[in-house]
């Protein structure tokens, strides 16, 4: 939900309420306030995060763009990723269409959007309601392209999606939409006041693919809700505890998951969370209080989520933006993965189970990059620590050199990776990103290629099995293609 609003228990329900002078002065106070981060882990996002209830991050023309809970739906958008700044809102006035349905809504609030790329344009629900009140509704607004820059740029009203009238055991906010693998469209929706539920679209127009069509219950005292699939499994995330208290807020991320979309959704025990089940997914850590509103990201290649956290120790108590890793286990459930932090790792190549080291292969051979077994020296112990911009620099603890990149060969679209005294240039600039099994890509700002642990054909070792390789494997950068080649565990030397 929103911005500063306290709860209240009322007939077994749980309400939230925010006068709307203290409304207009937080978010007057906000439009103001420069937010700056910072972080306790390494690469934690930069620039201007304030947001709450973020919607799913979605891509156009190369540039990465949120919309969240505010006057007119704020919008945050970044070229990479990492650094955010504010692009205005998506309308000054709720469709008449929307606010027919709510009229004590000032016509200008909206809580919670989600967003979709579908049918070759950008769909956008968003939901609002009244202080205190159920009666609320989610409406949809569509647009060809988030780029304001293009001519084609024009948000259109679709119309009323679901609302929830007086009396209803139901709070018609918080949409999430998932665009199933069959091409079916789900809308999930709903507060403490109720459930949350489950509804069909119509994944031609986005709108209920009947007015009379089933609902269906998938949790109970949650909120926040959103469903994604992975590998056979539907998996919904909602969020209990209470929320908008700042630092004192206990909101965490809950989830199940089921064969087919509507449900039952079970935790890992095995309990329903129609019936209070809900395995934990993300809570709050270190300076982070109070993580909110799930969303599936998929950022240059890699899987990640996103979320808000209520409040930030190291940043006055403000809500922010947070992107972070999605691991996958061995068992199918997923868990939040983590930034990299500062601090001395050892490379290990996940393909090979070699450490990257620096030296000599042979009494005549020159020192070059390659992999070796692990011996506890300087040449093996590589140092991380944040560089500015999302990337970090990684020196080498034996000579206290930078790993660096050269210019790739056009020949061959790879290129060599060496040492040389730090500098802070580009070539020395790396980005990690933790993939979904706990490894992670080490990629070079200025070619984008990957660090690989180059292998003797076709991108495999081909030595006959019991014969010796014949030399210790070099590294270089290749195009990244997921394989284990080019996945590093970072370990405690």
């Amino acid at each position: 939900m929103t911005l500063g609003m306290k709860r209240f228990l009322l007939g077994g329900c749980q309400f939230r309420w925010l006068g709307l002078a203290q409304l207009a002065t937080s978010l007057a106070t906000a439009a103001v306030l420069a937010f700056a981060i910072a972080p306790t882990v390494a690469s934690a996002l930069a620039g201007d995060l304030r947001v709450h209830d973020p919607s799913t991050v979605v891509e156009c023309d190369g540039r990465y763009y949120v919309f969240s809970t505010g006057p007119g739906i704020p919008i945050l958008s970044s070229d990479d990723g990492f650094t955010w700044t504010r692009s205005g809102h998506v309308f000054d006035k709720v469709p008449d269409s929307v606010h027919a349905a709510v009229p004590l809504n000032d016509g200008k609030l909206v809580w919670a959007p989600d967003a979709i790329k579908l049918n070759g344009e950008y769909y956008l629900y968003y939901s609002i309601s009244k202080w205190g009140s159920n009666v609320s509704a989610v409406g949809l607004l569509t647009n060809p392209t988030l780029n304001d820059k293009d001519p084609k740029y024009k948000w259109t009203d679709r119309g009323l999606v679901v609302n929830s009238v007086a009396g209803e055991s139901l709070n018609a906010i918080d949409p999430g939409v998932l665009h199933g693998p069959d091409g079916r469209l789900w809308l999930t929706y709903g507060s403490y006041i109720g459930n949350v539920q489950m509804v069909e679209l119509d994944p031609r127009t986005g709108l209920r693919i009947a007015k009379d069509s089933p609902a269906t219950i998938l949790s109970s005292a949650s909120e926040a809700s959103d469903a994604i699939f992975h590998d056979g499994y539907y998996y919904l995330f909602v969020n209990r505890g209470s929320c908008c208290k700042g630092t004192a807020s206990t909101y965490n991320i809950r989830m199940g998951r089921s064969r087919t979309p509507t449900g039952p959704y079970l935790d890992r025990y095995g309990v329903d969370m129609a019936h209070g089940g809900g395995s934990l997914f993300a809570a709050s850590q270190g300076n982070h209080i109070g993580p909110g509103h799930f969303g599936l990201v998929a950022m240059d290649g890699v899987e990640k989520f996103s979320c808000h956290y209520e409040g930030n120790l190291a940043t006055g108590g403000r809500g922010e933006l947070a992107i972070h890793p999605l691991l996958w286990g061995a068992d199918g459930w997923p868990s939040a993965g983590e930034d990299v932090k500062d601090g001395t790792y050892q490379m290990q190549s996940k393909r090979l189970g070699d450490v990257l080291e620096f030296g000599s292969t042979s009494a005549t051979a020159p020192d070059r990059l390659h992999l070796g077994r692990y011996a506890s020296t300087g040449n093996q112990k590589w140092e991380f620590a944040a560089a500015g911009g999302g990337y970090y620099k990684i020196i080498e603890s034996g000579t206290a050199n930078a790993l660096e990149a050269s210019a790739p060969q056009a020949s061959t679209a790879a290129g060599a990776v060496g040492l040389a005294p730090y500098t802070g240039a580009d070539s020395q600039l790396w980005k990690m990103d933790e993939l979904s099994d706990g490894s992670y890509r080490v990629e070079a700002k200025t070619s984008r290629l990957a660090l690989a642990a180059a292998t003797r054909s076709a991108g495999h070792d081909t030595t006959p099995a019991g014969v010796a390789p014949a030399g210790p494997v070099p590294a270089s950068l290749k195009p990244y293609t997921g394989d284990d080649v080019q996945r590093w565990f970072l370990l405690a030397p």
